[in-house]
Order: structure tokens, then sequence, then C-alpha cells
């Protein structure tokens, strides 16, 4: 019953968080900033509620242990290597994984500081690792990495409507989050979400030099 259980939850948080997904893809731009940051931010916390709930019902022990600084210097390591292979280096060369140029507008920076940090990582990271991540290790108790591997594919296809690139490129990254939570003693669920949304803030600030 318990196997049951967990099926049925796992069905129904991947019909949310598809079904967002596809909301987010196919509602239009409203074209009026204050909406458009609203709906965003909105859309990303009903995603992460869902997911804190799925893990409540599942019993997974969410580790919001946070004072454990260790993990946000770890975080800090993996977040500008990934930036450095991700972004820099391929700017660097003429190619470009973090989007094209942008003008540096302070303001811009300062809600991409708020969103990424706050939101964009704490919300992937309940959802894929905490959530998903959790979930399937659990089926595969003996073969963790295939719980890993499992939760960072769901991760890459997450990111199907940016094209299959970055898809590739996603499922790569979910899988350095991934084993990196589950295998780094000193990293947790606030280390992680960290490590996730500083990543996005120094790919995105990448396009302000190159």
């Amino acid at each position: 019953m318990e196997k049951e259980k967990k099926y049925i939850i796992l069905i129904v948080e991947t019909l949310i968080i598809t079904g967002m997904l596809c909301l987010a893809k196919f509602i239009p731009s409203t074209g009026i900033n204050g909406l458009d940051i609203v709906f965003n931010i909105s859309y990303n916390l009903i995603m992460g509620i869902t997911a804190f709930i799925a893990c409540k019902l599942t019993g997974i022990k969410i580790d919001f242990e946070w004072k454990n600084y260790k993990q946000f210097i770890i975080g800090f390591g993996i977040a500008s290597l990934l930036a450095l292979a991700l972004g820099v280096i391929p700017a660097a060369c003429g190619g470009s994984l973090a989007g094209p140029h942008q003008n540096f507008k302070i303001w811009n920076f300062l809600f991409n500081l708020f969103y990424l940090l706050l939101i964009i990582g704490p919300v992937e990271e309940m959802v894929f690792r905490m959530y998903y991540q959790n979930t399937f290790i659990s089926f595969f108790k003996k073969y963790k990495w295939i719980g890993i591997i499992v939760a960072s594919i769901i991760f890459g296809l997450f990111h199907i409507f940016n094209g299959w690139i970055s898809v590739l490129i996603t499922f790569g990254i979910g899988l350095i989050f991934g084993f990196s939570k589950e295998y780094i003693k000193d990293i947790h669920y606030p280390g992680i979400s960290f490590a996730h949304g500083l990543y996005d803030l120094f790919l995105r600030s990448i396009t302000y030099i190159f």
C-alpha cells in the first residue's frame, strides 16, 4: 500500500509539474513587466509547494540544515566551476551557452539576484533533488545512482522547450547537483539550492561581459 501511495503521488506530482510547464510556455506574455514577474514567481512557488507537500505525504525528510556553513562554500565552488565550464570558456571561444549579450542594468541584476537565489534555486532543488531524486532512490535502494540519473533525466526534460541541447546540458548539470547532494557529506538542501541559484546568476551575469 505504501508503494502504491508513492506511485500515485508521483503520477499526480508529475502531472502538476507538466501542466505548470505547459502553462508557462503557452500563456503569452502580457507585455507588462510587473504582471509577468508576478506570474513567474507564482508559477514557481506553486511547483515548490506541491513538491514540498509530496515530500511530506511520502515521508521524505527535507534537510533544512542551514547552520553548516561549509555547504555554502562547497555550493560556491560547484557554481563557479559550472559557470566557468559552461559559460565563460564557451563565451571566450566565440560560442555562448549563457545567452546573447545584454547591457548591465542594476534593477535587472538585483531582480535576478532575488529571483534566481531565492526562487529558482530552492524551487527546482525541492522538486528535482528533494522530491524526485529521493523518491527514485527509494525505489532503487541498492543502486542510488539509478535514482539520481532518473531524476536528472526528468530535470533535463523539464527544459525541453529550450531545445534538445538544453535538455542534455541540464541533464548533466542535474547529475552534478544530484551526486553532490547525495554523496558530499556537508551539503544539504540549502547548500545545493544556493549552488543552483548562484550558477544561474553567474550564467546571467556572463552575458553582461561577452
